[in-house]
């Protein structure tokens, strides 16, 4: 976990923008009857703070795969002006399984962006929920092979350095060769959606959120947590919040209501925080 001591000044000013672009990711969910649940530290700030976990610097939300690909769709027709998505489908570079509503002309940017050839603006993570098989050999078999993709996604374009010794060996030679033969990322991308597609079952019990599969194993929820929304506040408006939020917050961060102790906050640590012509 990483952790960067920002400004208050800083910090507050990209909540603001961050808020912006939810308040308005919003207003073409409602336009179009899309349905969206906060999610994680976001989930998490609304519950405990009505707002922003007081040190993060992002801002998260999930849909189910539908919504997400209807969003898409929508979203990349309109040739908006204001907002970029960074998703595999708009650049074949791009690593991850989540998506990204970035504000354009601005940057929000880790260490590992030197190593690709496009750029993270200040952002809202946009988490995607698919249908899980029942237990069994199925599951595990969807579960392990989605890890993989995504593995191998990231492992296909850049390098990380700070990793234990044997695994930045293997990860490294996993990249030259992915590379060597030209594996991209949407390659791998469109492999993964393909396979999840099999599993898609409207009477499925459970869902889960496939990027979380990165760095550990996936996180599975009842989809019956999801069956409706709930509304909370967050800051200066109201948003949508799963029906069960007490059940997936706890199975997230445990007895989320107790503030960690200031050596367990964690955000991200950017290479570039550029707020562009919203400064």
């Amino acid at each position: 976990m990483s952790y960067n001591e920002y400004d208050d000044k800083i910090l507050n000013h990209l909540h603001e923008l961050e808020l912006m672009i939810l308040k308005d990711f919003i207003k073409i969910c409602e336009e179009n009857d899309l349905t969206y649940y906060m999610y994680a530290g976001s989930l998490l700030g609304a519950i405990r703070h009505n707002g922003f976990i007081p040190w993060d610097d992002d801002l998260d939300v999930i849909m189910f795969r539908d919504d997400f690909e209807r969003f898409k769709k929508i979203f990349i027709a309109s040739n908006n002006d204001k907002y970029e998505l960074l998703c595999n489908e708009t650049n074949e570079d791009y690593f991850h399984l989540l998506s990204k509503l970035m504000l354009k002309d601005t940057k929000f940017e880790e260490p590992w962006v030197s190593q690709v050839d496009f750029h993270i603006g200040i952002n809202m993570d946009i988490f995607v929920l698919d249908d899980l098989a029942e237990e069994g050999f199925k599951r595990n078999y969807q579960l392990k092979k989605s890890f993989w993709y995504n593995k191998l996604m990231i492992m296909s374009k850049i390098k990380l350095g700070n990793l234990p010794i044997i695994t930045r060996v293997i990860t490294h030679a996993g990249y030259y060769f992915l590379n060597l033969f030209r594996i991209r990322p949407s390659t791998l991308n469109r492999r993964c959606l393909n396979f999840l597609k099999k599993y898609k079952n409207p009477n499925a019990t459970h869902v889960f959120d496939i990027s979380a599969t990165a760095e550990e194993y996936p996180q599975i929820f009842r989809k019956d947590d999801f069956k409706s929304v709930t509304k909370v506040k967050f800051e200066d408006i109201e948003v949508n919040a799963p029906v069960n939020y007490d059940y997936i917050l706890k199975s997230l961060y445990g007895d989320y209501m107790q503030l960690p102790p200031e050596e367990d906050r964690y955000n991200h640590i950017t290479e570039i925080l550029d707020f562009g012509p919203y400064k």
